[in-house]
């Protein structure tokens, strides 16, 4: 009988990310928005593996997009505008 894990670390989630353990570790220490949020036990990062599914599931719904940086472009001027 397996029972799966409730709460993973980084290697786990690198596995269920598709990414490598040092591409996990570095966006944490960047604050990546493709990461799910985390928790500490002691000195362990760690993810509730339920937090991951829901993340994953409102990734695909388009709610955790980067925020595009400068500001919004305004309309370039038309003929018809200019005269």
């Amino acid at each position: 009988m397996s029972v799966e894990q409730e709460v993973i670390h980084i290697p786990e989630l690198a596995k269920l990310l598709g990414r490598s353990e040092s591409s996990i570790r570095s966006a944490r220490q960047d604050g990546a928005y493709w990461l799910p949020p985390f928790f500490k036990q002691g000195s362990r990062i760690c993810w509730r593996v339920s937090t991951v599914r829901r993340f994953l599931q409102e990734c695909e719904e388009g709610k955790h997009t980067p925020a595009r940086p400068g500001r919004k472009r305004q309309t370039p001027p038309t003929l018809a505008r200019v005269s």
